[in-house]
């Protein structure tokens, strides 16, 4: 299925790189490049697979893939895609990669602006999903 990266993914995917080449080293990078690259790659092949989980407590249609299921080892990775379906300009269906996100951030405060941009319905304060 056809994907794209919200410009608020790209910027979190460069500053993961950026903050692993300082703590990792640039062998890492590439390592940590790959997980995200194949990560994407399998989000976009099967969206409703098992590994992703939904996330309408953040927003309408919002799933997550954690970013340890690409990875052979527990543990090598701690992020997590997040990522709706929308229909594209042609109205087919594509994958909108919004945001990557390290486990001990919270999704719904850093998602809300991307959301906004991205035209997703964000659940309200009586909103039992809140």
């Amino acid at each position: 299925m056809k994907h794209r990266l919200t410009p608020k993914a790209d910027t979190d995917i460069a500053g993961i790189l950026r903050s692993t080449r300082k703590m990792f080293g640039p062998q890492q990078v590439l390592a940590y490049a790959k997980i995200i690259s194949d990560g994407i790659d399998m989000v976009a092949s099967d969206p409703n697979r098992v590994n992703c989980r939904v996330q309408d407590d953040v927003g309408a249609g919002v799933k997550s893939f954690h970013l340890e299921h690409v990875s052979a080892r527990k543990g090598s990775a701690s992020h997590q895609l997040f990522f709706v379906l929308k229909p594209d300009e042609d109205g087919q269906e594509e994958v909108v990669i919004l945001s990557v996100l390290h486990d001990r951030m919270t999704p719904r405060r850093r998602l809300a602006r991307v959301l906004r941009d991205e035209e997703v319905e964000l659940p309200t304060a009586s909103d039992p999903r809140r």
